[in-house]
């Protein structure tokens, strides 16, 4: 009886958790294509590089790198979703 009936895979509960994970990822995404903007257009000017200590104008270049890396990963994740 019960063999031949078919169950949806996602229920419309699933659907509108994964509909809330991908805007959750779309919002992340966005606010840390911001931050990056931000670091790069700091690490851009000749002035801050200049003038700041070696391990402020190092630690920039880490957030970079932490925020290119969060992007590539939520951008993979989305795809996935």
């Amino acid at each position: 009886m019960f063999a031949s009936s078919f169950w949806p895979i996602f229920t419309w509960h699933d659907k509108t958790g994964l509909e809330a994970e991908r805007k959750k990822m779309e919002e992340e995404l966005a606010y840390t294509k911001g931050f990056l903007a931000s670091v790069m257009k700091k690490l851009s000017d000749e002035r801050f590089v200049a003038g700041a200590p070696e391990q402020v104008v190092a630690m920039e270049k880490q957030k970079m790198a932490d925020a290119e890396g969060k992007i590539k990963s939520l951008e993979e994740a989305l795809k996935d979703l």
